[in-house]
């Protein structure tokens, strides 16, 4: 059988077209991926966003069927939007519902910046201002100043995979301060992992991504070290930005 190291349960948004091909991109020998997708509209919209966190319930009885040794909810707006009480339901939820620890975007969003000791970040997302300030508020709750937030203003969800690798890479360039201890690029529909280490090396400083960071508290959840050399430190170095937040009863210590 497929996945004799371990099997992940990701369940992604409808409309995401990124994170399926950046995950499996990051899976060792003996990891397998196994994908749900949750229902749900493409404009982005408060509602939107609200009403993913029902349809999550039916992506995750689906992915249950695989037996998933950790779960990850892949949307970054769909798990921060209500703020960490919201995103700490949405964990336990699919946790209860799978049986097995779950890994919500956001969360492994807050974890690598808190676990690298990172407590002013530059920020990059594909989303409109309503959306950029819950964001700002959600990893403010956790201690991490956003310092400055590049935007390309997109309400389509579907359209931000359209965003090329080059157009983030310019984008992190253009709005990266000296005061900002590390980057994060936000949303799991942009196509960021294959330029993170083209960004380290440029910046000088950690460059972190959503799917990077949903893959990097996966893999700790359940014990296994990629070795990926060419996705960002985060993966690299999967041992060193500290615990991670995955919740579920079966869960180990990374």
């Amino acid at each position: 059988m497929y996945g004799w190291r371990g099997r992940i349960g990701l369940l992604v948004p409808s409309i995401n077209t990124t994170m399926e091909t950046e995950f499996w991109r990051t899976a060792p020998p003996g990891v397998s991926v196994h994908t749900a997708r949750i229902a749900g509209g493409r404009h982005g919209t408060p509602e939107e966003l609200r009403g993913m966190e029902s349809a999550s319930k039916q992506a995750a009885k689906e992915v249950a069927m695989v037996e998933p040794d950790v779960v990850v909810y892949g949307c970054t707006s769909g798990s921060f939007f209500e703020g960490p009480e919201w995103n700490r339901k949405i964990s336990e939820q699919l946790s209860e519902i799978t049986g097995a620890p779950a890994v919500t975007t956001a969360g492994a969003m807050a974890a690598c910046l808190i676990g690298g000791g990172y407590k002013k970040v530059d920020v990059v997302t594909p989303y409109v201002e309503v959306t950029n300030e819950r964001l700002k508020q959600f990893l403010k709750a956790h201690g991490v100043e956003v310092v400055t937030l590049g935007t390309f203003d997109m309400l389509d969800m579907f359209d931000h995979a359209k965003i090329e690798p080059g157009e983030i890479y310019r984008k992190v360039r253009e709005i990266t301060t000296p005061k900002a201890e590390a980057v994060f690029v936000a949303c799991t529909q942009l196509r960021a992992l294959e330029v993170l280490d083209r960004l380290e090396r440029d910046l000088g400083k950690p460059v972190y991504s959503a799917v990077q960071a949903s893959a990097w508290q996966a893999y700790q959840a359940m014990g296994v070290d990629p070795g990926i050399a060419d996705c960002g430190s985060l993966l690299r170095n999967l041992s060193e930005p500290g615990v991670t937040e995955a919740r579920g009863k079966d869960r180990k210590p990374a």
